[in-house]
């Protein structure tokens, strides 16, 4: 098999995508005849600027309404092909791909459809053409792969094969085990599109929501299995239709699909693709840090009970820990993984602990994703990362590398024992743009093999956010990604504040909460204001003890049950930071309390609210506005 990639599935004019296409490594190209008519030269200059980048053109698509009609109406249709025939040959490709009809007009019967079939295959065998047949899901008589096969396998003619799809086929939740008792010569064309897995109508959820393999939620493993049964040797095609992807950079779109194409390919067994290596957990955050927040961010980890437990050798950077917490605090002003144009505190790495770092980057390398050596930012450690699309690293370390780096990079003559509750990071959270965030979620999911849990919406003051976990096999490793269309949401809203995507905030796990946020309020750390409404709504909803429900609202705290147990939640305030903490006590409780996000994030906005009154307030003053 060899890539390609529909025209369709970009942003820009044709000459863009041909570029973007090429850039990107792929072998192949379906011209999606839209694209062709907005192009300002000739089908042969078209055919000829998609072969002078290296490309091959697969094939014209699409040719619709073609079969079940009579008379007249059938007549036209053949003299459309014609017409699309004399098309193919000034472009310089041989096959033209034909959905099933919707045409009002059509008439039902298998036979009818291989019929005309066949007098198409004999019109464009004499011109050395081939013609291929898809199932789309909502055609009007013919919506199953197994029909469409059926017309092929009938219409017996060399020129005419099948196209299958990967979403026509799950969509309707059709069964693959034909698929692979179908002979390869027979499959001219193989188009792939993941999606998440919605309730809407087949039409509208191919045209807006289909996304790469590794971006959704069906179950493309076990379709590429039964292809490899076919000996099928063509084009493996991706065919999207996404809102996102005609908004967002072609460059990046095109990047992305043939890593997805990698993805695709290292499920076959001569791949040569290693297997993913799954997180086991965070091993580390790194922070840079601002010199002006180095003292808050310093009283906010000790009253979290962490402690400082090792100065850098060399730069101006300290490890603080506490169970298996450990943050890097740099505040180095050259530091080159800092993000350009992001000039607040804000986390720039993270430590990916797996079992073999090796391998892991060796199927990264091979998914066709950049790998970044120390050298390359300046680190004097020796630990590689993947460059994330947000600019941010992730150190992909096995414990062998961890304690050397420690050891070595960190050196203390005592040891600090940090005092308190934390064991772990329970859950990193990212805000995105649309197109990050379908970029982070194939680059997890290819190279760890993280599975998805069902996406949700977040509901925000100002519009909705989309939310999805990505979480390893003991949720142990978990990271939820958020984006949203409304440009004033919390998640918008740090996106565009802090230059660009990135970690929104770090969820500490605790084993006691009431220590916690004991010792944050000794300390007189400012937390997350809760309303008063809201415990009043968890009387009515959990059934709490009294003197429970108090302590939960003196301390903002707050709390969600599933049927695996408890949790509770407490927020720290951002301050000047790009990011902020989150406390959890997590009782066999399995998600991230979604039901409070609401809250959360209104609580959050009219905090911003408040703090932006007060400094206009300030301003006003200090400039002696008469209004003031």
């Amino acid at each position: 098999m060899y890539s390609s990639i529909a025209t369709v599935c970009l942003s820009g004019s044709l000459e863009e995508k041909v570029d973007a296409i090429a850039q990107a490594g792929f072998e192949g190209l379906e011209l999606f005849e839209n694209d062709l008519t907005a192009f300002p030269g000739t089908p042969r200059e078209a055919g000829e600027l998609i072969r002078a980048r290296g490309l091959k053109l697969v094939t014209l698509q699409p040719f619709r309404d073609f079969e079940g009609l009579q008379g007249r109406a059938r007549e036209r249709a053949f003299d459309r092909a014609e017409h699309k025939f004399d098309l193919m040959e000034e472009l310089g490709t041989d096959l033209l791909m034909v959905c099933s009809t919707v045409h009002p007009d059509s008439l039902p019967g298998l036979s009818r459809a291989a019929d005309d079939f066949h007098a198409l295959g004999e019109r464009a065998a004499r011109r050395n053409l081939r013609v291929a047949y898809e199932a789309l899901a909502w055609g009007r008589h013919i919506h199953d792969y197994r029909d469409s096969w059926e017309v092929v396998r009938r219409a017996a003619h060399p020129n005419v094969g099948l196209v299958l799809d990967t979403f026509h086929i799950f969509s309707r939740q059709t069964e693959l085990g034909t698929v692979g008792r179908i002979p390869g010569d027979r499959i001219f064309l193989v188009q792939t599109a993941d999606a998440p897995r919605l309730s809407m109508d087949h039409l509208s959820w191919s045209r807006h929501y289909r996304c790469f393999p590794g971006q959704g939620e069906l179950q493309m493993d076990k379709f590429m299995a039964m292809l490899e049964e076919t000996r099928y040797d063509g084009p493996l095609s991706h065919e999207i239709f996404n809102d996102v992807f005609r908004m967002g950079h072609s460059d990046q779109t095109a990047r992305d699909g043939l890593r997805s194409y990698n993805l695709l390919r290292s499920m076959q067994a001569d791949s040569g693709i290693p297997a993913p290596q799954p997180i086991e957990s965070v091993a580390f955050l790194e922070i840079a840090v601002e010199p002006d927040d180095l003292a808050s961010l310093r009283e906010l980890l000790t009253a979290l009970g962490m402690a400082c437990v090792g100065r850098h050798h060399s730069l101006n950077a300290e490890r603080w820990a506490a169970g298996d917490v450990n943050l890097v605090l740099n505040t180095e002003a050259s530091f080159t993984g800092r993000v350009p144009g992001r000039d607040a505190s804000a986390v720039t790495a993270i430590g990916l602990r797996v079992g073999n770092a090796y391998e892991a980057f060796k199927r990264a390398d091979k998914l066709g994703y950049d790998i970044v050596e120390p050298e390359e930012v300046g680190a004097s450690h020796r630990m590689s990362a993947l460059r994330n699309v947000d600019g941010s690293l992730s150190y992909i370390i096995d414990d062998s590398q961890l304690s050397r780096t420690w050891d070595r990079e960190f050196p203390v003559d005592v040891q600090p024992v940090p005092q308190g509750s934390l064991v772990d990071i329970d859950h990193i959270s990212v805000a995105l743009s649309y197109h990050d965030y379908l970029s982070l979620m194939l680059q997890y999911r290819a190279i760890f093999q993280l599975a998805p849990t069902p996406s949700f919406d977040v509901t925000d003051p100002r519009g909705l956010i989309q939310s999805q976990v990505l979480q390893n096999h003991n949720g142990r490793f978990r990271l939820a990604l958020n984006a949203s269309a409304s440009p004033d949401t919390a998640s918008n809203r740090f996106v565009r504040q802090y230059g660009g995507s990135g970690i929104h905030h770090v969820a500490l796990r605790t084993s006691s909460m009431r220590e916690t946020s004991a010792a944050l309020q000794q300390a007189g750390t400012p937390v997350l204001p809760i309303p008063g409404n809201y415990y009043r709504d968890l009387a009515a909803r959990f059934d709490l003890p009294a003197q429970t429900l108090e302590w939960m609202k003196d301390h903002h705290i707050l709390f969600d049950q599933d049927n695996d147990g408890d949790f509770h939640q407490l927020y720290t305030q951002p301050g000047r930071q790009a990011f902020f903490f989150e406390l959890v006590q997590r009782e066999g409780y399995q998600g991230l309390g979604a039901p409070n996000a609401f809250v959360r994030v209104t609580a959050q906005q009219r905090l911003e609210a408040e703090i932006d009154g007060i400094a206009q307030d300030t301003a006003d003053h200090t400039s002696g506005d008469p209004q003031a």
